[in-house]
Formats: C-alpha cells, sequence, structure tokens
C-alpha cells in the first residue's frame, strides 16, 4: 500500500504526483496519464505558468491553467520574482480552479533564473521569505513550494529554505535533489531530502529518479510523505498504477500498446494544439516511451501527422491487429 498525505484539509492518496514538467505537462499528458492510471495519480501538476505572462492575461498562460474535472487534485504551479505579481498569480490560480497554489523553486532553466524566477530564488533568501509571507496572505487554500538542493556543490540552502517555507506557514514542500548545476545528471540526494523530511514539520516530498515500485519503496523508508514522478511518467506512462499495484509494464515489449497510447495521446492533443504542436509532443512521447521497438525513428522524424499515423497503422497491420485501437482504460 502507498501511503498519501495532506495539505490542508486536501487529502492526496496515494503520495504519487505527476511531477510539473514544462513542454510536457499540459493538459492532453495529464488527461492521459489519469485515464492510464486512474486513481493510482495522487496529484497532478500543470507545467510552470510564468505570473509575468499570466497577469497580464497572455491567451497562451491563461490557456494552461485549463483542466479537466478528472485530473483532480489540481495544482497549478506559477513562477516569477515580482512579488506583488505572484500574489496576483496565485490569486488568480485559485479562482481558476486550481486546489492547490504551487511555486516554482527550482526550475533551473538559463531563461528563467535570468529573470529571478525558478531556483535564484534559493540564492535570496530574504526575498523568498518576503515573497512567500505576501502569497500566503494572498490565497485561502494549500500554498506549496519545489526547491532543488541548492544552487550548486558549495551552496546546498535546501534545509535553510525549508525551514523560511514551513515558517511563512506553506502546507507543502517537493524537493528535487539535485543541485541547479546539475539540472538533471547525475544522482538525486535522497540523504538531504530525508534530513529535511524528519526537520520541518510539514510533507516534504522528494522527486528524481524513481521509475518503480522498488525505488518508490526506498524513498519512502526515508520518511518522506511524497513523491513526484516526471521523467519516469514519459518513460512508462503506466508507473504510478505499476508502483501501486507492484507490477512492472514493460512498453518496449508491448509495442501494440504503445501504439495505443501514442494513438489516443494524438486525440487528446488535437483537442487544444494544432496539428505542428501535437506533432512535437508526440515525438517527445514516443522517444522516450519507444526506446528499442524499431519504429521509433520511423515516428521521430516525421513532419507531418499523416506520416505518423501512415507508421501506426503500418505497424498494426504487422501486428494483425484492427487498424481501430482499443480503448485504453484505467
Amino acid at each position: 500500500m502507498i501511503a498519501g498525505y495532506s495539505v490542508k484539509n486536501l487529502s492526496i492518496k496515494p503520495g504519487l504526483v505527476l511531477a510539473p514538467m514544462s513542454g510536457v505537462t499540459a493538459r492532453p499528458f495529464r488527461r492521459l496519464i489519469k485515464e492510464l492510471n486512474g486513481d493510482a495519480v495522487g496529484l497532478v501538476v500543470t507545467e510552470f505558468i510564468s505570473v509575468e505572462a499570466l497577469t497580464r492575461r497572455v491567451n497562451r498562460s491563461l490557456d494552461m491553467m485549463r483542466f479537466s474535472e478528472m485530473e483532480r487534485p489540481f495544482s497549478i504551479q506559477i513562477f516569477g520574482y515580482d512579488i506583488e505579481r505572484m500574489c496576483e498569480a496565485a490569486r488568480m490560480a485559485e479562482e481558476g480552479g486550481a486546489q492547490i497554489v504551487d511555486i516554482n523553486s527550482g526550475c533551473p532553466a538559463p531563461k528563467v533564473v535570468r529573470k529571478g524566477g525558478g531556483c535564484n530564488l534559493m540564492r535570496e533568501p530574504e526575498h523568498t521569505k518576503a515573497l512567500l509571507k505576501a502569497v500566503r496572505a494572498a490565497v485561502k487554500g494549500p500554498l506549496t513550494m519545489k526547491i532543488r538542493s541548492g544552487w550548486d556543490d558549495n551552496t546546498k540552502n535546501a534545509l535553510e529554505i525549508a525551514k523560511i517555507v514551513e515558517g511563512e506557514g506553506l502546507d507543502a514542500l517537493a524537493i528535487h535533489g539535485r543541485t541547479r548545476a546539475q539540472m538533471y545528471r547525475g544522482d538525486a540526494d535522497w540523504d538531504l531530502v530525508s534530513q529535511i523530511a524528519q526537520t520541518i514539520n510539514i510533507p516534504v516530498l522528494g522527486s528524481g529518479d524513481v521509475i518503480d515500485r522498488a525505488s518508490a519503496d526506498a524513498r519512502f523508508k526515508l520518511g518522506i510523505k511524497g513523491i513526484l514522478i516526471g521523467r519516469g511518467a514519459l518513460m512508462n506512462p503506466f508507473v504510478f498504477k505499476d508502483i501501486v499495484n507492484n507490477t512492472h509494464t514493460n512498453i518496449r515489449t508491448m509495442p501494440d500498446v504503445a501504439l495505443d497510447i501514442i494513438d489516443r495521446y494524438q486525440e487528446l492533443l488535437l483537442e487544444d494544439f494544432n496539428a505542428l504542436g501535437a506533432i512535437g509532443k508526440l515525438k517527445q512521447l514516443t522517444s522516450q516511451m519507444c526506446r528499442g521497438l524499431p519504429w521509433r525513428k520511423d515516428i521521430c522524424m516525421a513532419t507531418n501527422l499523416q506520416m505518423i499515423n501512415d507508421v501506426i497503422k503500418r505497424e498494426r497491420d504487422n501486428l494483425g491487429k484492427n487498424t481501430e485501437p482499443p480503448a485504453l482504460v484505467a
């Protein structure tokens, strides 16, 4: 059994979270993961949304807050530096239906940190403290934050930031156990995550390198309350169900299932994106999920949706399947 946790009066059960991933966890991907895993996903989080764009009512940013009822419990993640805009964006997220507002202090991308947002907030503890105090006063519901272990190996200040997060009344903290300098390389420092979980009194979640039940169990034994799974969901979209049921889905040995997932993802994408946008995201999933399958390259090199659909039909025919995919259910 995978335990859950609570933020204020909201129960997250199981304690497995679809992590926010820029350019990935848009509404179609979140819906796909929920369809494939059902209640095995305890919480879904949007890709991060710029408070500068959101408070200026940029249509794309407003659209990034859209969600389906099936996605609940649902969290909207925002990022920025300006305190007034952070407060306004947090209120907008809450008014837009977010059950949790999450602040990003972990993104390592140069375009984000150059403007003071993301992991750069960890380099300015006093500003972060003032920001959290203001945002906490601006919203009524659960407020959480995601950080990294620090900027680099010489400035691992996650514990300092964690104490600020708790002191300003936030309801949970997620920690990616890598520094900004590491980006996504090397091993995540789960010992640090565990230390913080045992030091502060709000739920601490960990992120990094969880891909199956064994790796999840090892992290839960460290005293954390929840696990964020990002890249693991791209490699195996059934990862949440696998962890809960203690099973192992190997997509590389299930080409029929992989084709069905790609086909369903295309349907979901075309509800929200144009053909060009859908192509890029289909390639993104295929490149991670279908490693080892001989037709992976054909989809990744496709220049239009018809080429992708031709690959799907060809491979279904090769498998002796009907060209209409069966319904994918959780």
